[in-house]
């Protein structure tokens, strides 16, 4: 069996599938139009269907025609996410985002097309299944709880997984790629919200209050120092502050900053000691400006860690279609996060990378872009893939 060829058969419906998601994308847990149009392609090519699983998440099951009811309840999963991001899309193709502050800067409509294509593939073939499919389309990936709610929603059980699988376009690899990392792939995610109180006053008279301003200033320079000179250098970590703010007028002294920021670990001990250190830092620079704090700080995901024997079965599925030489083994892991950790946690299974970029039609931007795009090449090379691995399984 060779899926790639059938993949490219459908190019042009894949093609139509991913624009419309483009299209009309949808933000952390309010997928209601993305979930009612997978239902219904999934419905079409003969797939039981559950909607609103963990909110507006859907599940489709794909069983093999077989009375064998051993055969039946072995099961292997797909997840696709499918939010998208609250940013205005800049990229002016013709199947830009038609809706205003949001796009798919994170290529969501392209995991959700392959799996689909994947389904489409399988489904043609459900004659010859020997094991029940189960693919998961997620909500909430971007604020990293979708999987967790999905997890709760019982999506790994009746029938039971044995294994899940998922992917991710990447722009940073090549169209007809795929990357696949041993072991540990990315990194554990914490969130923090840092509010620091000072006392308002008179710009021309700083003396008389604290601003609040000047001690988040110095707390943002130290915080840096946590990365740099408290934590061995050969351990990476990040610590950035993606938000703050602070001040209502030019000449008023800022009585509150309220700053939010990430944490991305990939060790263990390390994660367990930074909002330790975070503390530390802080109540030690709002105490000698006479300010105070509150740290609000949470873990939004762990680590995520691929399971070997899993990766080897992609790895040999995607080679007997796309050739050895198209299969690129990772070295070093992302500090991005992923909540497909929370499933890997749960059950084997294994992540890897579908290669979106094309240097020559300037799809080079990365994840998050206003400009993000992928090579549209990519999508049959996708569902293949997984087509062909869920096929391998058996």
């Amino acid at each position: 069996m060779n899926f790639l060829q059938e993949a490219k058969k459908i190019k042009s419906e894949l093609i139509k599938i991913r624009r419309h998601l483009h299209q009309y994308p949808e933000l952390s847990n309010k997928e209601y139009k993305t979930s009612a149009y997978i239902a219904g392609l999934l419905k079409k090519w003969g797939y039981k269907v559950k909607t609103k699983v963990g909110g507006t998440g859907v599940i489709g099951l794909l069983q093999p025609a077989t009375r064998n009811p051993q055969l039946a309840t072995s099961c292997i999963a797909i997840r696709a996410d499918m939010d998208a991001l609250p940013i205005q899309e800049a990229t002016n193709k013709s199947y830009s985002s038609r809706v205003k502050g949001i796009m798919h800067a994170c290529g969501h409509d392209g995991n959700m097309t392959c799996a689909l294509g994947a389904a489409k593939l399988l489904a043609a073939h459900r004659q010859e299944l020997t094991k029940t499919v189960k693919f998961i389309f997620q909500p909430a990936e971007e604020i990293s709880n979708g999987a967790e709610r999905m997890i709760k929603a019982r999506v790994l059980k009746d029938p039971l997984v044995e294994a899940i699988i998922g992917m991710h376009v990447y722009t940073l690899l090549p169209v007809g790629k795929i990357g696949l990392k041993y072991g540990q792939m990315m990194a554990n995610v914490d969130e923090f919200t840092l509010t620091i109180t000072g006392e308002g006053g008179h710009g021309a008279a700083p003396h008389k209050g604290v601003d609040a301003i000047t001690v988040a200033a110095e707390v943002i320079t130290a915080l840096q120092q946590v990365v740099s000179r408290q934590t061995d250098p050969a351990d990476p970590v990040v610590l950035t502050i993606g938000t703050i703010n602070g001040g209502s007028q030019y000449n008023i002294l800022a009585d509150k900053v309220v700053m939010t920021g990430t944490v991305r670990t990939l060790n263990d001990q390390t994660h367990q000691e930074m909002p330790k250190k975070i503390a530390k830092v802080v109540r030690g620079i709002t105490a000698a400006f006479g300010a105070e704090y509150q740290l609000e700080y949470s873990v939004l995901g762990t680590a995520l860690i691929n399971t070997d024997h899993v990766v080897n079965t992609i790895k040999d599925a995607a080679a007997s279609i796309l050739g050895a030489n198209n299969i690129i083994t990772i070295n070093r892991a992302s500090m991005g996060g992923e909540d497909f950790a929370s499933y890997l946690q749960q059950v084997p299974g294994a992540f890897f990378y579908l290669g979106v970029g094309n240097k020559t039609k300037g799809i080079t931007h990365p994840w998050h872009h206003a400009c993000f795009d992928l090579d549209e090449e990519a999508l049959p090379v996708g569902a293949a893939v997984l087509a062909q691995t869920v096929w391998s399984w058996q």
